[in-house]
């Protein structure tokens, strides 16, 4: 990956100041998700495309299962702790970036933030100040054979030549071959 995109927080007078440097955007694939995000705790936004244009759905900071987790859970039906945020999502086209940060207070003060505004307090009663930086970039899409590969269910001829039958030499119990039925006991 190379890049780092981390919150960083520094204290002015009466105010805390946190700089935000956003990833560049990802798209909901899975292969996205596993190559490129880190599995680290941080801030998430989950965007939508709504007409020509992207809308913020939801920005929650992730702790222990760290962002891959988190964006994994979203993208596999089978993980019900991603049912709350599929929800929200309900088949748009989706969007994310990300910011990392090892600091739990630094995270509950941004969640405050981004979820009240500029009017948002830390539990000093310093006022909590953000600066935001992103470029505008994607990160890169997967590669073709990857892009192209769809789930289909495989058949037997799929993994290769067909299993001999066995073969029937007249000593012990007499087996069944497939086209036959079990005898009945």
């Amino acid at each position: 990956m190379g890049e780092r995109w981390e919150i960083t927080r520094s204290s002015v007078n009466e105010s805390i100041d946190y700089t935000v440097h956003w990833s560049p955007w990802g798209s909901m694939d899975r292969w996205v998700i596993n190559r490129l995000v880190p599995s680290e705790a941080g801030m998430l936004q989950l965007w939508v495309m709504e007409g020509r244009s992207m809308e913020l759905l939801v920005t929650e900071p992730t702790y222990y299962g760290g962002l891959r987790n988190t964006l994994r859970e979203v993208i596999d039906e089978l993980a019900p702790s991603g049912n709350r945020l599929r929800k929200l999502i309900d088949g748009r086209e989706c969007w994310f970036r990300f910011s990392l940060c090892p600091v739990k207070e630094y995270l509950q003060d941004l969640k405050k933030w981004f979820g009240e505004g500029e009017i948002a307090t830390d539990k000093d009663d310093l006022e909590i100040l953000v600066n935001e930086k992103e470029e505008l970039r994607k990160f890169p899409l997967p590669p073709p054979d990857i892009q192209q590969s769809g789930r289909r269910r495989m058949n037997d001829s799929d993994f290769g030549p067909k299993m001999p039958e066995p073969k029937r030499t007249g000593y012990g119990p007499e087996i069944p071959s497939a086209d036959e039925s079990l005898p009945d006991l």
